[in-house]
């Protein structure tokens, strides 16, 4: 790991070995998330929990604080929403999508300053919170989400070195016990150093209005057509130790039936991957979301085949479907295994998992689609396999 001073890093990295992970024997204690475009001087403080402990103000006029310390922030409680934060007036503190630039500070001394949240959960699958929850944020430009607006969002994480959490991919919660992604991105993994987190949404904000959960991976299950190399059939399964808890950020996504089409439709796609591709391009710090139309798969493979990458013998696999070809536009780098969702025929306010992201020629390019993991395709397995490791049978459909 990239660092500025050793003899702190070695003092906090004893620190945390002697701590050690406390809590449930399958639920792991909140850590920041290594996504490897951390810059160095923000590395001990995210080891030490002190990143945001002390923000500087942008004007000397006001004071940072969690938007729920200040009296200024619009409030109300229409459809759940606790307040309603413009980023382009009130957000303008560093590092810290939570925080807002305030003048008039709640009294902590007479108003309790508690996180606000919110009790219920989704009802059934593929509920997209468009508004988010608890806070809507207004004002964004780099196509973040909303806080909770895709509650079936996994980062699947590694347990690295000294115990800090590598991000290795997306995925999708399809059970409370397990997390629908991509073979190539865990077949090499060893199940019992993956950690699932849910309910995640800003990754370098260690307090947010409502806590994220980290579980335990038991088991890592590859389709079993599964084409190294290739990519067909390029599915797995990662069955949690322990349920995910539903909630409002913490919800599934539903699967579609095996003859579902979704060509021409306009679907989203969400992730913590790069803005843009190769080196130049940074992980991003909340969790963004992107519309995407599907592409028919004979249209797809004929703009691939235009790229000077792919031999003109190439075709795509029946495994496989695509999304995308708009100018600046894309999943990328670091997407693997994010699911594609588009809204179920005849009710728009339920979403199926299209597919699942699985590979592409760069990001963003005019006409060049992005290739996903069919979902359909794979749906009967994906159910037996559930069926037969949870013991649920997990109907298709909605």
């Amino acid at each position: 790991m990239r660092r500025n001073s050793t003899a702190t890093l070695a003092i906090w990295v004893a620190i945390i070995c002697a701590v050690g992970v406390m809590g449930v024997p399958n639920r792991v204690a909140r850590q920041a998330i290594d996504t490897s475009n951390i810059p160095d001087d923000q590395f001990l403080c995210l080891l030490e929990g002190t990143c945001n402990a002390n923000p500087q103000p942008p004007s000397p006029r006001c004071t940072c604080v969690k938007w729920w310390n200040c009296r200024d922030v619009p409030r109300g409680n229409e459809g759940g929403i606790v307040a309603v934060v413009d980023v382009r007036l009130e957000a303008a503190c560093p590092n810290d999508a939570n925080e807002v630039c305030c003048d008039n500070i709640v009294d902590s001394t007479t108003i309790p300053t508690e996180r606000p949240t919110t009790t219920g959960q989704n009802a059934g699958c593929g509920r997209r919170n468009e508004r988010g929850v608890v806070v809507n944020f207004q004002g964004f430009t780099d196509r973040q989400s909303q806080l909770g607006e895709f509650p079936w969002m996994a980062a699947v994480m590694r347990q690295g070195r000294s115990n800090v959490p590598e991000y290795v991919c997306g995925g999708s919660l399809v059970h409370p016990r397990v997390i629908l992604t991509v073979a190539h991105h865990v077949r090499s993994e060893t199940p019992g150093n993956l950690v699932i987190r849910l309910g995640e949404w800003d990754f370098k904000n260690p307090t947010e209005p409502i806590p994220h959960q980290d579980i335990r991976v038991s088991r890592i299950i590859l389709h079993p057509q599964y084409v190294p190399g290739d990519e067909y059939n390029d599915v797995a399964l990662l069955i949690l130790a322990t349920e995910a808890q539903l909630g409002p950020t913490v919800g599934t996504i539903c699967l579609p039936p095996p003859s579902q089409s979704f060509d021409g439709a306009r679907c989203f796609s969400s992730g913590w991957g790069k803005d843009v591709f190769g080196r130049e391009g940074r992980y991003q710090q909340i969790l963004k979301s992107i519309d995407l139309p599907v592409v028919r798969n004979d249209q797809c493979e004929r703009a691939l085949k235009t790229s000077p990458r792919l031999s003109p013998n190439f075709f795509l696999h029946q495994s496989f479907m695509c999304a995308g070809g708009e100018p600046g536009k894309d999943v990328c780098t670091g997407d693997g295994g994010s699911p594609l969702v588009c809204p179920v025929p005849g009710d728009p306010t339920r979403y199926y998992q299209a597919g699942i992201v699985a590979w592409g020629l760069g990001c963003g390019q005019a006409g060049m689609p992005g290739v996903y993991a069919s979902v359909p395709r794979a749906s009967e397995w994906i159910s037996n396999t559930i069926r037969q490791n949870t013991g649920f049978d997990l109907r298709l459909g909605v």
